[in-house]
């Protein structure tokens, strides 16, 4: 019976030689409920398995539970110091935790992670998402929690070599928070055509162009009409996933156009009916704009019932829309409820804390 299990196993993941490959493949492209699907298998044939239980971590730090994520990469840790995909997921644990719960913890945290994100790269040089995360990390943080511009371009530069279209976001999301979006704008554009991070590079295109710099260089409206028509022509690019779809969403609403990014989310959804981002984006698209409260509430309680992923804000960010369009509706005591549920999860949330107030004060 166990040999029917693994070869089974193999044949949906492919040969058992390759599992870790497939594996760092599906964190790579952001399929985090196949990747946690396919290393709960992998787990339940040998529980002891390193890169299952790694990958597992990276899929769950994505879903926001990082608690279960540290736990699982150090239990992976204790079977092989060297992983270097245990070492990253205990990277991005910590880091997702340090970051969930601003504290004075948070310092040595976040040097703990990086120390876990560079321990990879030095342990597997060709480790992209290391690269990656590492890269994006140092990036973005204050020089007072370990950031530092000079060590996130060389990892882009690295990165580069061993995937240029993957080492050109980094580089470009880099640029765009150092320089300007105009200068980081042709890194996003090679990599697109490049094709081999294409919904990456359209998220971190967006996100750049969506931020503070853009709108201290373009001014507000001129934002707006820019962001909207380079969400236009991105629509026209095939082969994109949720996390592409789901920034998009945002681009038009950001822009002022909500029924186009609702219409996105409803021609979408079908296609991705296990994944809980386009469902949730269609509750924020709702809940922002006051169109569509009743489809939306449907779709929010259909998402609630799976996995959450991280984009969407974890599950009690779900909570939180769901209770503000009860809200909408005028459902104040099921609203109150789901604000409740919500800081049951995280009781800093502070969306959660300011729709409890208000109904509160109603």
């Amino acid at each position: 019976m166990k040999i029917l299990l693994i070869i089974t196993l193999c044949l949906s993941l492919g040969r058992a030689d390759d599992v870790p490959r497939t594996l760092r493949l599906l964190i790579k492209e952001g399929r985090f409920i196949e990747a946690a699907s396919a290393s709960d298998r992998l787990i339940s044939l040998d529980p002891k398995n390193v890169e299952a239980l790694a990958t597992k971590s990276q899929a769950l730090s994505a879903f926001l539970d990082f608690d279960e994520a540290l736990v699982l990469s150090q239990r992976a840790l204790q079977q092989n110091q060297k992983s270097a995909e245990a070492r990253l997921a205990k990277g991005i644990a910590l880091m997702g935790l340090a970051i969930q719960n601003i504290t004075l913890r948070s310092i040595v945290r976040v040097s703990q992670a990086l120390d876990e994100m560079l321990e990879s790269t030095k342990l597997d040089p060709g480790y992209g998402y290391a690269w990656f995360t590492l890269g994006l990390s140092q990036g973005k943080l204050p020089l007072l929690f370990g950031g530092s511009r000079a060590s996130s371009i060389k990892c882009a530069e690295n990165l580069k070599k061993i995937d240029r279209s993957w080492g050109l976001v980094l580089e470009g999301t880099l640029v765009g928070t150092f320089e300007s979006w105009k200068q980081s704008e042709s890194f996003f554009l090679e990599s697109i055509k490049l094709g081999g991070s294409r919904s990456l590079a359209i998220t971190a295109y967006l996100e750049v162009l969506m931020g503070d710099k853009t709108k201290d260089q373009l001014g507000l409206e001129d934002q707006k009409k820019y962001v909207h028509e380079v969400a236009k022509n991105l629509l026209n690019i095939k082969e994109i996933d949720v996390h592409a779809l789901e920034s998009l969403g945002d681009a038009f609403l950001f822009s002022g156009h909500p029924e186009e990014a609702w219409e996105l989310m409803q021609l979408s959804i079908p296609k991705y009916k296990e994944s809980s981002l386009l469902k949730l984006q269609s509750a924020k698209i709702a809940s922002r704009s006051g169109l569509y409260l009743n489809e939306a509430l449907v779709l929010i309680e259909e998402a609630l019932l799976g996995p959450i992923e991280g984009g969407s804000g974890g599950r009690e960010g779900g909570l939180v829309r769901q209770g503000q369009i009860l809200k909408h509706l005028g459902k104040l005591i099921e609203a109150k409820k789901s604000f409740e549920e919500a800081l049951e999860i995280n009781p800093r949330h502070r969306g959660a804390q300011e729709g409890l107030a208000n109904i509160t004060k109603d």
